[in-house]
């Protein structure tokens, strides 16, 4: 009996399995499919398939929901053929899966990877019906090959805190990407504490200490090559608890980042400024600023940011319809003069 029992169990797992490969792969928000229709390709009752049915909709397997679409909730689809009956929730939804899908195509990274993970990425929002990307993905032009595994070994290295040594690279005349060198000669060894990555302004940043250096360094990921990772764990040098802002507080990784509009060196310091024609320029880049209007579409507004990647901020609104004039701290002020005066004598 308890044989029977045991192959009655496996049984039932097997249809109920089988139900939810069938609803995973073929139904979303706006395709349903029937009982019957299952039932049919599972080569059992319809009554058994309801009751599984009803069972998965109290379940939520996955954390997924499992329901019925009825025809009246279809009357505003998008689809140009819904079909109502039984469907499970996708893994993302739309907006999830745009917001995937749109990132990882901005990615500098091998075309033909990028293009099946957006299906992937749509399939899993069950819009694979719909794949929202016009044309194929092109690699770049000069794409370092090294970079997914790369992005794979950093990120467990970073998981397992393990030391990194590499190669960085630069460009050559053909604008293909040759590895720095040495005083030597010979390819510079590099060696970090690898603590993050991140995504900003268009490119795939390392966060982590670049030895024998003091502070936090940014690489580009795509420039690393011959990448080698400690085979043991905690082999940093350095942890990233160690540093701390100019306060002695522990470093707020994402804050950090958004007092570097562009990654740069160094700490990050108040910096006031004047502001006339809008705030877009602002809080595009700075979400944390403070603004006080003071006129007609002008406007006081405090940020805190390393002063390098303030005065590369405001030289790109020179010419703008926005007129930025930073206030303090002097520093700046003075870094902006001298970028004027090398200017003025290159094109005058």
């Amino acid at each position: 009996m308890e044989r029977d029992s045991a192959r009655n169990g496996a049984v039932r797992s097997e249809i109920v399995i089988g139900i939810l490969e069938l609803l995973d792969e073929n139904t979303d928000r706006e395709h349903g499919v029937t009982a019957a229709w299952i039932a049919d390709r599972l080569g059992v009752t319809v009554k058994t398939v309801r009751g599984h049915l009803h069972a998965l909709r109290e379940m939520r397997p996955f954390g997924r929901g499992v329901g019925h679409i009825e025809r009246g909730e279809l009357k505003d689809a998008e689809s140009p053929d819904p079909r109502p009956g039984w469907y499970i929730e996708p893994v993302f939804d739309t907006a999830q899966m745009r917001l995937l899908a749109d990132g990882a195509a901005l990615s500098r990274s091998d075309g033909a990877y990028l293009q099946d993970l957006v299906a992937k990425i749509y399939a899993f929002a069950g819009r694979s019906r719909q794949l929202g990307i016009r044309g194929p993905l092109m690699t770049p032009k000069h794409y370092n090959r090294e970079s997914l595994s790369n992005i794979e070994r950093l990120n467990d290295a970073i998981a397992h805190e393990r030391g990194i040594r590499f190669h960085y690279c630069t460009y050559d005349v053909d604008g293909e990407l040759v590895p720095r060198l040495g005083a030597d000669g010979h390819p510079r060894e590099y060696m970090a504490d690898p603590y993050d990555l991140r995504y900003k302004n268009g490119k795939y940043y390392l966060i982590c200490h670049l030895q024998p250096y003091d502070d936090l360094a940014y690489l580009h990921v795509e420039r690393i090559r011959d990448l080698m990772v400690d085979v043991d764990d905690h082999t940093l040098n350095r942890t990233f608890d160690s540093f701390a802002d100019e306060n002695g507080d522990p470093i707020d990784l994402t804050a950090f980042m958004d007092e570097r509009p562009y990654p740069s060196p160094g700490p990050a310091v108040p910096v006031r400024l004047r502001v006339e024609g809008g705030l877009e320029p602002v809080f595009d880049w700075f979400p944390d600023a403070q603004a006080t209007q003071v006129g007609d579409d002008a406007y006081e507004v405090t940020v805190k940011a390393t002063p390098w990647s303030t005065t590369w901020w405001a030289l790109q609104y020179t010419i703008s319809g926005v007129h930025i004039t930073v206030l303090e701290p002097e520093s700046i002020r003075d870094e902006l003069r001298r970028a004027g005066r090398i200017l003025l004598d290159r094109y005058e």
